[in-house]
């Protein structure tokens, strides 16, 4: 079946293409990696001290290579926290007193005691819990839509998860019940989290392009994981200064 080849869906967390616009010269600081809201500055380094924290995480475990996170990891992090701390309150979901930092260090293949596996950890929890949350309020036998499945289709298609001779007509009438419902739900999360990014006009440094809020994953057959459905927030443009979501 088409969808065995990426079996294995997993919501991590999350972050999209930004729409770029004009910057003032308040929010254009080449020492900002973002601005989140009115009062929220991400610093570079603040980027670089979770970086050096992985480091030397890693370091203090005997670990040996690179770091296996870059700083646009960093920043897409810091800003999804930010955005999906603002989801939660509107939607009034609270954070678990226990995550499993382990499973998520093991899958980003840093030391649990990096700060860098507790960010993600808590964005990645808020998404799963929304995502249950859509789950349990979705009226019984609802579907995505076939724009949504597309999108689906195209995505695995292009990282060879689909036969590319399958019609996508063929393929969304193979998708078993429990993917089908993961992606309704993943787009109904989805739809929360722009509204909320759009709200907080949300301005990236373009080198930190592109950026993507995930909220459904997929895993290679390699065992990598990509994004499957994520928030659109616009296509970036390199001429401009900063990446301005609102």
């Amino acid at each position: 079946m088409a969808m065995q080849r990426a079996r294995r869906l997993a919501s991590m967390a999350v972050v999209a293409s930004l729409t770029v616009a004009g910057l003032s010269a308040c929010r254009s600081e080449p020492s900002v990696a973002a601005y989140v809201g009115d009062s929220t500055r991400i610093t570079e380094k603040r980027v670089q001290e979770i970086w050096d924290d992985a480091r030397t995480s890693l370091s203090e475990a005997g670990a040996q290579g690179t770091v296996p996170i870059s700083r646009g990891d960093i920043v897409r992090t810091l800003v999804s926290a930010d955005v999906m701390t603002e989801v939660a309150k509107r939607e009034n979901v609270t954070l678990p007193t226990n995550l499993p930092l382990g499973d998520y260090a093991t899958q980003l293949k840093l030391p649990e005691q990096a700060e860098y596996v507790r960010l993600y950890a808590e964005s990645d929890a808020l998404i799963r819990l929304l995502r249950e949350r859509a789950g349990a309020s979705a009226s019984s036998g609802a579907q995505p839509s076939d724009d949504d499945l597309r999108t689906v289709y195209d995505t695995l298609r292009e990282a060879g998860e689909v036969d590319p001779s399958l019609p996508f007509e063929q393929f969304k009438t193979q998708l078993p019940a429990d993917n089908l419902q993961l992606v309704t739900t993943s787009a109904a999360v989805r739809d929360e989290v722009a509204a909320a990014a759009g709200d907080l006009k949300i301005k990236v440094n373009p080198r930190y392009q592109p950026l993507q809020i995930s909220v459904l994953d997929f895993q290679t057959q390699q065992g990598q994981l990509r994004p499957l459905v994520t928030v659109p927030l616009g296509a970036a443009d390199a001429g401009a200064p900063v990446i301005d979501v609102s």
